[in-house]
């Protein structure tokens, strides 16, 4: 990141980020011994509240309104795509494949313990595209939240600029039913003091940093209303869609990674194998001795993947092998979910793709 960038920076206190993040949902998530089968479905209820409570909300003064000056459009053809485990095929049997908590690559779409397969939290595809403004993200997840009608995880990418294995910024949301480009809830994230992934990135070391630790964009932080937006994609209700200015992404080249996550939600937890231990996390795996999931559920991740980059494929927690889909957009009967979304087509309940 540049000086002159650093010096625009709003730098806020590590104490008004978790609070920032307490306004979006409410949870002990420091205690090892707290239920992990608790969601933030629940947790994001309004309480019932007495007239004399009304009062005081209506007493407290409101946020001027925001004023938009530029939107994001529609995504073009994807610039680059990065699949991940379908998990819906070992569901029945409550394991999965791919899971490495040493690299950070969680694939544990299930809840604590119960094992109980949670679709709006499994990754199948995700897009990357620009424009002159964005970078959009289209997550194609496996399902939508079957009671809500709509993704409900918090989904997110983070940003590797400077090519170290550590995410330099966040780019973070809450799922919900709008599909137009929206920014309730969205945050884009900084880790101002490098500490993202402790002493060794990626790796589990034991060492707990801060994490994301600067709000560049949020509810209440909005020097620039228009840096980051979602929406649910209008064409496909299990598909949630992430849009932030190029101009605040310090670098046009840089390694991302995907997340969906449903249990712990912190961003001043990056990385969450430095949070958590092994035991504490639980394991997809069956042949492991920490099987099942437990503090660590409801999530995905991906690798890191390579961005106007050429990876060597050395890279510690990266996607060694580009995974680039072969796809024959000109016969829509026979396309797959990933290759549907892949060709800028629509992927229908009944299991069929089509255009838009």
């Amino acid at each position: 990141m540049n000086e002159k960038q650093r010096t625009a920076i709003i730098t806020l206190s590590i104490p008004l980020l978790i609070l920032l993040i307490a306004c979006s949902f409410s949870v002990d998530l420091g205690n090892p011994t707290a239920d992990p089968n608790v969601t933030p479905v629940a947790l994001n209820q309004p309480e019932e509240t007495s007239p004399q409570q009304e009062a005081v909300v209506e007493d407290q003064p409101q946020l001027p309104q925001v004023v938009h000056t530029i939107t994001p459009g529609e995504p073009g053809g994807a610039e680059q795509s990065k699949d991940d485990i379908d998990t819906s095929i070992t569901a029945d049997e409550r394991y999965a494949l791919g899971d490495s908590f040493r690299l950070g690559n969680f694939e544990r779409p299930f809840t604590g313990t119960l094992m109980e397969y949670r679709p709006e939290t499994d990754l199948l595809l995700i897009d990357l595209t620009s424009d002159d403004d964005f970078y959009y993200f289209t997550f194609s997840l496996i399902d939508k939240d079957a009671e809500l009608g709509y993704p409900s995880a918090y989904y997110g990418i983070e940003f590797d600029t400077d090519y170290d294995g550590r995410g330099d910024f966040l780019l973070w949301a809450p799922g919900n039913a709008n599909t137009q480009w929206n920014t309730d809830g969205v945050m884009l994230l900084l880790d101002g003091n490098d500490d993202v992934g402790g002493t060794n990135p990626v790796v589990p070391d034991g060492h707990k940093g801060n994490g994301y630790d600067r709000v560049l964009f949020a509810r209440d932080v909005q020097d620039d209303p228009d840096a980051a937006w979602k929406r649910l994609d209008p064409y496909s209700s299990s598909a949630i869609q992430l849009a932030v200015k190029v101009s605040l992404i310090d670098n046009n080249r840089f390694y991302w990674k995907a997340w969906s996550d449903k249990s712990i939600m912190d961003p001043t937890k990056f990385d969450y194998n430095d949070w958590y231990s092994e035991s504490q996390a639980g394991s997809p795996n069956k042949n492991s001795t920490d099987y099942p999931v437990a503090m660590l559920n409801q999530m995905d991740s991906t690798c890191w993947a390579a961005y106007k980059l050429e990876p060597t494929g050395t890279e510690l927690g990266g996607c060694v092998v580009k995974q680039e889909l072969q796809c024959n957009c000109g016969n829509v009967t026979a396309l797959s979910q990933a290759c549907c979304s892949q060709c800028g087509l629509v992927w229908d309940k009944g299991g069929f793709c089509r255009i838009k």
